[in-house]
Order: structure tokens, then C-alpha cells, then sequence
């Protein structure tokens, strides 16, 4: 005879949870441990002005189809000196002490950086997107009514012409 075993009831992970709500990874550089974050709301629109051409890049990037680790890092090299002081900015750190850090701590920094805070620029990359489609949907829907209309006829002459009396019967 068969017996019913019964499942155990499945544990809730609150880590999870925390992570999606406080998003931070921990790593040890030099013996130090470095805590590295996610921009918050208010810290997101400060640093934009920094970011912004780093996210025009990525957003390039994006569109080319050329995604991959080495694009990504191509993009970081070629705003370095606004990436340099985003990660000093989620890592609470100097940047002269970020410059200072070996090939090894530094590649292993960057990749936290952007494990923490990638999605920050991917929603930036995401909001633009659907900014443009919108966009394009509107001139799309635009054109697509036609031109204004037009009055059905010409409207009517009002100059008079003079004629001479009538002569009338008398």
C-alpha cells in the first residue's frame, strides 16, 4: 500500500528580499572591506550629470547589437574619468585610492560596481527607449490622420457689381 508523504513546508529566504531592497556586495581590497551600493533616488539625479554621457554610450552600444563584456569595458574606458568617480561615489572611497588599486582589485571592484549598479543604468537605458517609441508612436499617429481639413467650397464672392437701373414699365 502506498503511503502519502508529505512535502515540507518551503523556508522563506528573507535575503532576497533584502537584496532586492537594499541592493550591496561587501569585498576585501587590501585587507579593507569595501561595501559597494546602489544609488539611491535622490543620489541617482545628483550623479546624472556624470553619468549622462556614460549612458548616451552604453545606449549606442545597446542599439549597435554589440553587447558584450568587452563592449561594456570599451564604453567604461572611454568615459573613465566619470566612471572612476561613480564607483568611488557607491563605494564610499577617493578615486586617488580606486587609481592606486592593482589590475586584479580593480577589475574585481569594477565588476561589483556594476553588479550593484547596473541596473540603474540599464532602467536609464529602458525609460529612453520607451521615451522614443512613445515619440515615434505620436509623429506616427500624427501623419496617419491626414492633412487638416479643408473648407468643403471656396466661399462665396461678396464684391457687388453695379448695373445700370432697370427701366421700368410705366
Amino acid at each position: 500500500m502506498a503511503r502519502l508523504i508529505e512535502k515540507p513546508e518551503p523556508v522563506e529566504d528573507h535575503q532576497d528580499d533584502l537584496e532586492i531592497l537594499n541592493p550591496e556586495r561587501q569585498l576585501r581590497i587590501h585587507g579593507e572591506l569595501i561595501t559597494v551600493r546602489e544609488y539611491g533616488f535622490v543620489e541617482g539625479l545628483k550623479i546624472r550629470p556624470i553619468a549622462q554621457p556614460f549612458i548616451d554610450s552604453l545606449g549606442e552600444l545597446f542599439r549597435s547589437g554589440g553587447l558584450s563584456t568587452d563592449g561594456v569595458i570599451d564604453v567604461v574606458a572611454e568615459h573613465l574619468d566619470a566612471v572612476l568617480q561613480l564607483v568611488a561615489t557607491a563605494a564610499d572611497v577617493e578615486r586617488a585610492w580606486i587609481e592606486k588599486l592593482n589590475d586584479a582589485d580593480g577589475q574585481a571592484l569594477l565588476m561589483t560596481w556594476w553588479g550593484v549598479n547596473g541596473p540603474f543604468f540599464v532602467r536609464a537605458l529602458q525609460t529612453r527607449a520607451i521615451t522614443e517609441l512613445l515619440e515615434a508612436q505620436r509623429k506616427a499617429d500624427q501623419a496617419s490622420a491626414g492633412p487638416t481639413s479643408m473648407p468643403t467650397s471656396s466661399p462665396t464672392d461678396t464684391t457687388s457689381t453695379a448695373s445700370a437701373a432697370t427701366p421700368s414699365a410705366s
